[in-house]
């Protein structure tokens, strides 16, 4: 059995800062390390319970925050960017079984450094007539490829979202939100034994595979200025000021071309 785990930090325990999450912290060394811990010990875990091969896609930022060395040696890890499939990259591998380790919730929740993909130029994503996360949008993704989605770690507020999608997931609470840049955390340590536990535990269970209803997705931004260059797609709509629409009727073209308008949206037009 072949497994992927698509790995974020904001939902890593004791990650409740921008600082935390930025290269260029001195804080950020710290989150790296429990990042790259929780998502080795969903590694082991899953060697533990049979799995052939593991592999782990760095899904935050500029993608090169796991310290390799730290890992499993029989890991292989997506690394850097950019990537095809983003935070899903290696999905294409044959891969059995998706879970996500240190997820966040979505923008407009009340989740601990809660954001929609890009934090910075995503106001809000829906996805047919629900608001998405990243948890929504990636195990849409894995459905295309008719992967079943096993295990979430993350905060509250991300577990919730994710349980509003499958109510049986397993899963584990890494920390409780008490506000956008603070947080009840759990010790590390305990963490990473519930994420091996849990993950052995649940791998070799059907899981369940997530399909879009409706594949269009309603793409809100926080600054109209920015956005022009997104009209030199065709296959993008502006449908209001900060508002454009992708339907080209295939989702992965969708997700696709939606990670785009994020990048091209950061392009300033002038000076």
């Amino acid at each position: 059995m072949k497994v992927l785990f698509s790995v974020d930090i904001e939902g890593i325990s004791g990650v409740v800062s921008v600082k935390h999450c930025a290269m260029d912290s001195k804080e950020y060394d710290d989150a790296r390390m429990r990042m790259t811990a929780e998502a080795n010990a969903a590694a082991v875990g899953s060697y533990d319970a049979g799995a052939s091969k593991v592999f782990i896609t760095d899904g935050h930022g500029k993608m090169r925050n796991i310290k390799i060395e730290e890992l499993d040696e029989r890991v292989e890890l997506f690394y850097g960017r950019p990537k095809i499939l983003s935070q899903m990259e290696g999905l294409d591998q044959g891969i059995d079984k998706v879970g996500y380790i240190g997820y966040h919730s979505s923008a407009h929740s009340l989740g601990t450094l809660a954001h929609t993909y890009s934090g910075g130029v995503v106001d809000k994503l829906m996805i047919g007539d629900r608001m998405v996360g990243e948890f929504a949008m990636n195990s849409f993704l894995a459905g295309e490829y008719d992967v079943p989605v096993f295990f979430i770690s993350g905060d509250q507020e991300a577990v919730k979202e994710a349980k509003e999608l499958y109510p049986d997931i397993p899963h584990v609470v890494t920390k409780v939100p008490t506000g956008r840049y603070s947080a009840r955390c759990r010790h590390p340590e305990v963490v990473k034994r519930e994420i091996k536990e849990t993950v052995e535990r649940s791998l070799n269970h059907e899981g369940i595979v997530l399909k879009a209803d409706d594949t269009t997705f309603r793409m809100f931004f926080k600054d109209a200025g920015k956005l022009d260059n997104l009209e030199l797609l065709p296959e993008v709509e502006r449908s209001g000021a900060k508002e454009f629409v992708i339907d080209t009727g295939d989702y992965e073209a969708n997700y696709k071309l939606f990670r785009a308008c994020t990048m091209l949206a950061t392009v300033v037009s002038q000076d």
